[in-house]
């Protein structure tokens, strides 16, 4: 194989990211599995790890998680109901735009400091 065809260039290295930045792209990677998740929803398998549960009417409850606690979708309110897995899909994707945004990096920062501080010794 030869590179005649190709224009080369240097490498470019990519910047490291900041702690905010690590934990959003965490959080990132999360909701993406999530929307893997829903988009394979059968009743009868259960999933490790899944966000949102199937309620006895059909509907879905989902909340979005970090560390195993909730996050504050708006005030006081931790959770989205969905009626299909479709919506449910576009309120994970909605999730992400808000996200890549960063407008859940307070959160993500207090709640990191709250797990990190249960690993000190005393």
């Amino acid at each position: 194989m030869t590179f005649e065809n190709l224009k080369l260039i240097a490498a470019k290295k990519k910047a490291p990211l900041d702690a905010a930045g690590k934990r959003r792209a965490r959080l990132l990677h999360q909701i993406n599995k999530q929307i893997d998740f829903a988009s394979k929803f059968t009743p009868a398998r259960a999933q490790r790890g899944r966000w949102f549960q199937q309620e006895p009417d059909g509907s879905f409850t989902l909340s979005v998680r970090y560390g195993r606690r909730d996050l504050e979708l708006s005030k006081g309110k931790f959770a989205v109901s969905c009626t299909s897995t479709d919506e449910m899909i576009k309120a994970l994707e909605a999730a992400r735009l808000h996200c890549s945004k960063g407008q859940f990096d307070e959160q993500l920062e207090r709640i990191s400091a709250e797990i990190r501080s249960g690993f000190r010794r005393s």
